[in-house]
């Protein structure tokens, strides 16, 4: 059951958010609260489901995978979670949305050069039931940060 969360939830998730290796020294003077405080509302959230995990936000690009692409697909045959859970497996993706209007699934994926995104959208459009795919390259970035949408609603 999920408990109601307040405003010092809200602030101390908007912070983990921004700062993820803020220590529990650091969190508790930046509200106010005690230590013991700060670790308890962590191990609840962690519990609640609202905190999936800690990680660090990575810069793709030093890694060479300087090609980011949407790609569009239309699934037929009922079998979206089956091809959307493959997909998932991939190395090269990054996300896999269900989504609503004219295509099925969406996936976002890195790759080092077009001839290794040639290859994988090759690979997908052999997948048994994808019909066909349509692919955006992303040209510049303007804004990439899922940490920077803020719950501002307590629950």
């Amino acid at each position: 059951m999920l408990k109601k969360i307040d405003e010092i939830d809200l602030k101390l998730l908007h912070i983990l958010c921004q700062h993820g290796r803020a220590s529990y020294r650091e969190l508790a003077k930046a509200l106010g609260v005690s230590v013991a405080t700060v670790a308890y509302r962590i191990s609840r959230l962690q519990r609640q489901g609202l905190i999936k995990g800690f990680t660090a936000v990575l810069d793709y690009s030093k890694f060479g995978l300087d090609i980011t692409a949407v790609i569009e697909l239309v699934i037929r045959e009922g079998r979206l979670l089956e091809v959307q859970k493959e997909l998932a497996n991939e190395p090269n993706v990054v996300a896999v949305y269900d989504v609503t209007g004219e295509v099925d699934s969406i996936v976002v994926a890195k790759f080092r050069d077009r001839q290794e995104l040639s290859q994988f959208i090759k690979r997908v459009l052999r997948m048994p039931y994808v019909e066909r795919t349509s692919t955006h390259i992303v040209l510049e970035v303007v804004k990439e940060d899922f940490n920077s949408l803020r719950p501002t609603q307590t629950i």
